[in-house]
């Protein structure tokens, strides 16, 4: 199991490694689908390209079909291409662990499959997790240099108050075989 840290104490040391963090949930978004492989029509031979992996936010691109060479059009084959579900929530640091005078951190966290909907606004929680980094492009042209937003993707949800008493609600993510 990982160590577990503060929010506060999340570095790039811990970039792309497992993490272990509590906190408080602060907000939840709704359920939307994410790509997870993605398959595109060539609009010149009726091939169907892929399927492609999604990773990250950036979007997917088909340099040219492998069966007639041409560079485009593609369309996106809605009916061949699988979507995963996954959800956004805020974790926010615990009350007593924030130090006199400051303002208390939060992190954005990413729910997947049976995950979803398992955390409520108020909560304390603990969520074991891959932290990551991904590029935003509003940031730098916010800022004029690269910068890149941080997030958890849970892997394990706790709800820490239930952990203290002698029942236990966790869940775990479940890996299909497809997968």
């Amino acid at each position: 199991m990982p160590v577990r840290h503060s929010l506060r104490d999340l570095r790039q040391d811990q970039l792309n490694s497992l993490v272990k963090v509590g906190g408080v949930v602060t907000r939840r978004g709704g359920v939307w689908p994410m790509l997870k492989w993605v398959r595109f029509d060539c609009q010149k031979c009726g091939q169907v390209l892929g399927p492609f992996t999604q990773e990250g936010e950036g979007e997917i691109k088909v340099a040219h079909c492998f069966n007639c060479q041409s560079r485009g059009p593609f369309s996106l084959n809605s009916t061949q291409t699988v979507y995963k579900n996954y959800q956004k929530l805020t974790l926010q640091e615990s009350p007593g662990t924030v130090p006199p005078g400051r303002l208390p951190r939060q992190r954005e966290v990413i729910l997947l499959w049976d995950l979803i909907d398992s955390a409520k606004p108020g909560e304390e929680v603990e969520i074991t997790g891959i932290y990551r980094n991904s590029f935003d492009a509003g940031l730098n042209m916010k800022n004029g240099f690269p910068v890149f937003k941080t997030v958890i993707e849970a892997n394990v949800y706790s709800i820490k108050s239930l952990l203290m008493g002698s029942t236990s609600r966790r869940k775990r993510m479940r890996w299909k075989a497809s997968d």
